[in-house]
């Protein structure tokens, strides 16, 4: 018999509704972010623990979003993206305009085809 392999999908983080504190409460997210999490310095942590009166915490959280690696219990790696909500959007998802989200291209492929 044939195992079908499915491909994750993005995952909704954290809610917009945690404001400026998304990137704190994103840091405080991991039991254990050194297995979980790569791409973010121990300072880059502090920094964001330390919460939105950190003179750096903007400047910081920008840099994780774009290093920061985040593997699950499956081996799934997936980076952020905030747009109100902190999302963790699967390694390989594509931007796709017309639907304004993310896409595997296999799937754009599919409805082309159709």
């Amino acid at each position: 018999m044939m195992s079908v392999i499915t491909k994750p999908e993005m995952l909704l983080w954290l809610s917009d509704s945690r404001g400026v504190y998304i990137p704190r409460d994103f840091a405080k997210s991991f039991a254990d972010r050194a297995k979980s999490v790569t791409g973010v310095s121990d300072e880059d942590w502090t920094i964001l623990e330390a919460g939105p009166d950190h003179e750096s915490y903007w400047d910081t959280w920008t840099e994780v979003e774009q290093d920061a690696v985040i593997t699950d219990e499956h081996g799934n790696r997936f980076t952020i993206w905030q747009s109100g909500d902190c999302w963790l959007i699967p390694e390989g998802m594509e931007w796709d305009e017309q639907n304004e989200s993310f896409k595997w291209p296999d799937d754009q492929a599919e409805t082309e085809g159709t």
